[in-house]
């Protein structure tokens, strides 16, 4: 049975016949380029997390090139680097990319690795447990750096007790108690067809990647295996509110203050979407260490610098799919 498609200028919608997958799929096509960036987009980072598991999104992304059924980490590695490509992956609180830069003749197989990493990664215990030093240690360096850690409490405060309130990394607890099952769980529950996009850029055609998707994507399944997965994932994206509140936190070892003030933004699908961007680009952002900063025209930077109010400021518009 063919698989049908419902085309509109950039997204497919493609259903598998064979699974009945729906599987999302977007590319921009530059046909004078040499190399392509395919990546996999799941709808799926901290906020689907419990307070029992969150660093579980960023733990799966330092294991996903641990090894697979198929493939070694050597062997893995090895692969990427024989066609001079580069393999990545990051976590935010809403979402988890992996995404591979080839040229376009290895297109099919950066996809391959691509699904090989996301539906067979073996999670093995020797491998988790040495996970938990890399990712302690990275938390030691985020925690060095000031600003992360303000708007960590930022989200903290203003999403008290809620998904979106969580950091990333998780807490250190956290980090040291995460089981095999927990990751099982996670991917059972999050990485699933109807919450990934399979995204190209560069030199693959759209109807290869199509084709692709079929091939190394179709037996990826619809939902979650059961209606108690299901509804957890549908909590987990329940509207949190925003929380008029303040945090401080104070070190008098430290010379200087660094604060964070927002308010309630919109979503990314809200109208005022790009609105408020203009709105943080016209504040803008103002650093005293610039040789021009006396001069840069902003009411607002050139008032800090004659009363010596602070040494940097900048503005952010930081939005989420039902919130920001």
């Amino acid at each position: 049975m063919a698989s049908p498609y419902v085309k509109t200028p950039s997204l497919v919608w493609h259903a598998a016949a064979q699974s009945l997958t729906l599987c999302q799929i977007a590319t921009e096509h530059a046909p004078w380029a040499q190399t392509s960036t395919v990546g996999i987009y799941i709808d799926a980072g901290s906020r689907a997390e419990t307070d029992r598991t969150n660093g579980t999104a960023h733990f799966l992304e330092h294991l996903a090139f641990k090894g697979t059924q198929k493939r070694s980490q050597s062997q893995l590695e090895m692969e990427i680097e024989n066609m001079g490509g580069h393999l990545n992956a990051y976590t935010s609180r809403e979402n988890t990319v992996y995404y591979a830069k080839s040229f376009n003749s290895d297109v099919p197989n950066t996809v391959d690795i691509l699904a090989d990493i996301l539906q067979n990664s073996k999670l093995e215990q020797s491998a988790i447990d040495r996970e938990r030093d890399v990712i302690l240690r990275e938390q030691e360096e985020v925690d060095k750096q000031i600003e992360e850690v303000v708007f960590d409490h930022l989200h903290a405060t203003a999403f008290m007790d809620q998904p979106l309130g969580r950091t990333i990394l998780g807490p250190k607890e956290n980090i040291l108690s995460i089981s095999r099952e927990d990751l099982t769980n996670y991917i059972k529950t999050n990485y699933t067809a109807d919450r990934m996009v399979l995204v190209g850029a560069g030199g693959v055609p759209h109807q290869q990647l199509v084709e692709l998707a079929e091939k190394y994507f179709g037996k990826v399944p619809q939902q979650p295996p059961t209606s108690t997965a299901q509804a957890i994932a549908a909590a987990q994206k329940a509207k949190p509110d925003f929380v008029g509140s303040e945090v401080r936190i104070r070190d008098d070892t430290m010379p200087t203050a660094n604060i964070a003030i927002a308010v309630e933004g919109v979503s990314w699908k809200d109208d005022d979407y790009f609105p408020a961007l203009v709105a943080q680009a016209m504040v803008g952002n103002w650093d005293r260490a610039m040789g021009n900063s006396p001069y840069l025209g902003s009411k607002l930077s050139t008032f800090i610098n004659e009363h010596k109010l602070a040494n940097s400021f900048m503005s952010f518009s930081t939005s989420y799919s039902d919130t920001g």
